[in-house]
C-alpha cells in the first residue's frame, strides 16, 4: 500500500512540474500566448489585441500583483489609467502598474492591434516604489528622443523603479539592413525583445533562430546572445530588462 502511495505521489509531482514549466531563452510568437515563468518573474505571460473601431478592451480594471506593458503595432489608441487618458499611435508605449485600473478604446475608424505583455515579479508588490519612480505611463512614440548610431538609431523610452522591480528598462533599436546589434554578450538582467517590424536572426546560446514581427525573443539571465538584421531594410525592436537587485 506505501508502495503505491509512494509512485502516485511522485507521479503527481511530475504532472505538477510539467504544468508549470519555465520558459527558456528563445523565440515565442506573440500569437501564441506564450506563458510562464523565468529566474525574476513567477509569471509572464503575452498576446496580441485587436479592438475594432469603437470597440473598447473591456470596462476599467485593475491587475493588483501585476504590471503591463503595452506597444502599439498600428492604429490609434485611446487610454486611460485611473483617471487620465490619452491618445497614442503607433509605436507608443504604455506602463500599467500593480494596481492602477485601465481601460482602452478604439475611437477611430479603423482597427487598432496593440501587444501586451503582462510581470508578476517573485518579489512582492512594492507601490510606494512605484509612486517615487512617478507611476503609471503613456508614452508618445513622438516624444522620444532619437540618437542616431552607425549601426542605426535608438530611443531611449523608460528606466526606473516600478511596482514590480527596482529597475525596469526599455529602449527602441532600429538596425540597418545586416546590421548587429552588438557583439555575442551576457548580462544578469532578464531581457525581451519584441520585434516590430523587419526581420532578426537572435544568436542564443549556441543556436540562431530567425524572428518575425509579433515575435518576442526570452532571454535568461547569464546566456550569450545578440541579435542581426537578417533583412536589406531597416528593422525595430522594443528591448526590455528588468531586474530586483
Amino acid at each position: 500500500m506505501k508502495q503505491f502511495l509512494l509512485v502516485g505521489l511522485v507521479l503527481a509531482t511530475l504532472n505538477t512540474t510539467a504544468q508549470n514549466d519555465s520558459l527558456s531563452s528563445g523565440v515565442y510568437p506573440i500569437a501564441g500566448k506564450p506563458a510562464g515563468s523565468t529566474t525574476d518573474l513567477s509569471m509572464f505571460k503575452a498576446h496580441a489585441s485587436t479592438l475594432a473601431p469603437g470597440q473598447t478592451n473591456h470596462p476599467p480594471r485593475a491587475l493588483n500583483d501585476a504590471e503591463e506593458l503595452i506597444f502599439i503595432k498600428e492604429g490609434s489608441l485611446k487610454v486611460s489609467i485611473n483617471d487620465s487618458a490619452k491618445i497614442l499611435g503607433a509605436g507608443s508605449i504604455v506602463l500599467i502598474m500593480a494596481g492602477d485600473k485601465q481601460s482602452f478604446q478604439n475611437n477611430s475608424d479603423k482597427p487598432v492591434t496593440y501587444y501586451v505583455l503582462t510581470f508578476t515579479s517573485g518579489s512582492p508588490v512594492d507601490n510606494t516604489r512605484s509612486k517615487q519612480g512617478g507611476g503609471s505611463m503613456m508614452i508618445d512614440r513622438n516624444s522620444l528622443t532619437v540618437k542616431r548610431t552607425d549601426k542605426g538609431e535608438s530611443r531611449p523610452i523608460l528606466d526606473r523603479a516600478t511596482s514590480m522591480f527596482t529597475r525596469l528598462e526599455v529602449h527602441a533599436t532600429m538596425l540597418n539592413g545586416g546590421m548587429e546589434s552588438h557583439p555575442p554578450h551576457t548580462h544578469r538582467e532578464e531581457e525581451i525583445m519584441l520585434l516590430m517590424d523587419g526581420k532578426l536572426t537572435a544568436h542564443i546560446g549556441t543556436k540562431d533562430s530567425n524572428a518575425v514581427p509579433g515575435d518576442i525573443i526570452l532571454l535568461r539571465p547569464g546566456i550569450i546572445h545578440n541579435v542581426k538584421n537578417a533583412g536589406t531594410e531597416r528593422c525595430w525592436y522594443f528591448a526590455i530588462k528588468w531586474s530586483n537587485m
